[in-house]
C-alpha cells in the first residue's frame, strides 16, 4: 500500500462523510422522513430546472439546499431547553437571543453565497428567491432530515453517491487504491454528479473557514476532558490529532486562505489531489469508518448489500400483507438471501458484486458478506443510535454547531469489534 499522503486522508475523510450521511438516508430514516427528503428535492429541482439548466442550475440547486438547511434549523433557544450543557448567553432577552440567532443565520447565508458566487460565477439571487418560497412547505419536518440537509439531498438525488465519489477519488489520484485499477474504473461521471461533487467539497472549506472566523471549535476538546468515557488510546489520539489541526488552522497565517477545488481543472488530477492536500492541513473528519483504505470497496459495497435488503423487506411487507397497515416481523417476510456458499446466484451479494463490477470495482461475494455482517455488528447499531438521538431531541442546527448526536454515538466505535 503506497504512504498515505494529505490528499489521501483528506479524501478519506469527504468519502466517509458522503458514505454516513448515505446510510442515514437509505438505511436510518424510516418511509416518512425519506418521503420528506425526496419532496424537498423534487420541488427544489422543479422550481430550479423550470429556469436554469446546465452548470447554473446544478449550482443554484446546492444554493437553495444550504439556505434551506439555515433557515430550517432550530434556534438557540430550542436547543437550549432539550440540552442542558448548552449555557445560555449572558444577560440575553429571549428577544436578543433570537435576534442574535437570525443576525448569524444570515451572515452565515451571504458569507457562503458570496464566496459561492466568486467561486462559480453564478449570482445567488435566484436561490435566495425559491428557498423564500420554499421555507414554509418544509416546516415540521424531522429533524433527521433537517440535519445536513445539503448532503442529505446530494445522497437522496445521486444513485450511488458514495460509489460515484469513490471512484473519481481514485481516477483523480486522490486515493492511491492498486488493486483496482484506475485504469479499469469508470470515469464516466454526469456532468451535473462533478459539478455537485466539487459544491460539496468547497462547502467543506467554507464552513470551516466560517468556524475559523468565528473561532468556533468542533468539539473534540469536549471529549477529552470527558474522563467518565473512558476512551481508548486510538480514540485519544484521533481526538487530539483533530484538535491540532483545529488550532493550527486557527493561528497559522498560512492556512487562513479557504482552499476551492472549483477554482481548479477538475480534469487535472494533480489540481485536484492539491485541493484535498489543503484540506487535509486545515481539517479532519471524526470517521464513522476508521478502516484503511483497502476495506473501503468491502464496507462501500456492505452498505449497498444492506441498503438492497431493506429495499427487498419493503416489497415483500407490500406483496405478503397488502392490506395490513400495521407492524410486520422481518422474520415472517420472504426475502432473497445475503448469500449462499454453495450457489450464490440470485443473492443479495450477487446483485451488489454485478453492481460493482459496473464500475470496474471487483470484490469478491464472500467479503461483501463478511463486510455485511461486520457492518451490522458495528456501524449499523451505531447508526441506529445516532438517528434515535436525533429523533429524540427534535433538535436540528446547521453549521457551525457540531452534530452533538453523531460525535456521541461514534464516540465509542473503536470499542466494537
Amino acid at each position: 500500500m503506497p504512504r498515505m499522503t494529505k490528499a489521501h486522508r483528506a479524501g478519506l475523510d469527504f468519502l466517509d462523510l458522503v458514505f454516513f450521511n448515505d446510510l442515514v438516508v437509505h438505511v436510518g430514516m424510516d418511509a416518512e422522513e425519506r418521503s420528506q427528503l425526496r419532496r424537498i428535492v423534487e420541488r427544489v429541482t422543479q422550481m430550479v430546472e423550470c429556469r436554469h439548466s446546465g452548470r447554473e442550475a446544478e449550482v443554484i440547486k446546492h444554493l437553495v439546499f444550504f439556505i434551506l438547511e439555515v433557515s430550517l434549523a432550530n434556534t438557540t433557544e430550542e436547543l437550549m431547553q432539550v440540552n442542558p450543557n448548552v449555557p445560555p448567553p449572558p444577560n440575553l432577552s429571549s428577544e436578543q437571543i433570537e435576534a442574535v440567532d437570525n443576525f448569524w443565520n444570515d451572515y452565515q447565508m451571504a458569507y457562503m453565497t458570496v464566496v459561492t458566487e466568486k467561486s462559480t460565477g453564478v449570482l445567488a439571487n435566484p436561490a435566495l428567491e425559491i428557498a423564500e418560497v420554499l421555507i414554509g412547505e418544509f416546516a415540521g419536518y424531522s429533524p433527521l432530515v433537517r440535519r445536513d440537509l445539503l448532503t442529505r439531498c446530494f445522497v437522496s438525488e445521486f444513485k450511488d453517491a458514495p460509489l460515484g465519489v469513490y471512484c473519481w477519488l481514485i481516477v483523480s489520484g486522490v486515493l492511491p487504491v492498486t488493486k483496482n485499477n484506475p485504469d479499469r474504473i469508470t470515469d464516466e461521471f454526469s456532468d451535473s454528479f462533478i459539478t455537485r461533487i466539487a459544491l460539496l467539497a468547497d462547502y467543506q472549506m467554507i464552513v470551516h473557514a466560517f468556524n475559523m472566523m468565528i473561532s468556533k471549535d468542533e468539539g473534540s476538546a469536549v471529549y477529552l476532558r470527558m474522563r467518565n468515557l473512558s476512551l481508548t488510546e486510538e480514540t485519544v489520539d484521533r481526538l487530539l490529532d483533530i484538535q491540532r489541526h483545529f488550532n493550527e488552522a486557527l493561528n497559522k497565517k498560512s492556512l487562513s486562505g479557504i482552499p476551492l477545488i472549483c477554482w481548479r481543472d477538475l480534469e487535472d488530477p494533480l489540481q485536484v489531489q492539491g485541493f484535498f492536500a489543503e484540506w487535509s492541513k486545515r481539517k479532519v473528519r471524526f470517521r464513522m469508518h476508521t478502516g484503511t483504505l483497502g476495506s473501503w470497496l468491502g464496507i462501500l459495497g456492505a452498505g449497498m448489500v444492506h441498503e438492497q435488503l431493506m429495499v427487498e423487506y419493503a416489497h415483500a411487507a407490500r406483496n405478503q400483507y397488502p392490506n395490513n397497515p400495521g407492524t410486520v416481523r422481518l422474520s415472517d417476510l420472504k426475502v432473497p438471501a445475503v448469500f449462499s456458499a454453495y450457489d450464490n446466484r440470485h443473492t443479495l451479494t450477487d446483485f451488489v458484486q454485478c453492481r460493482l463490477s459496473d464500475y470496474g470495482l471487483r470484490i469478491n461475494p464472500d467479503t461483501l458478506y463478511r463486510s455485511h455482517s461486520t457492518m451490522r455488528k458495528t456501524t449499523l447499531r451505531l447508526l441506529a443510535m445516532y438517528c434515535d438521538m436525533t429523533r429524540a431531541s427534535g433538535i436540528a442546527m446547521a453549521a457551525p454547531y457540531e452534530d452533538v448526536n453523531y460525535g456521541n454515538a461514534f464516540i465509542h466505535s473503536d470499542k466494537l469489534g
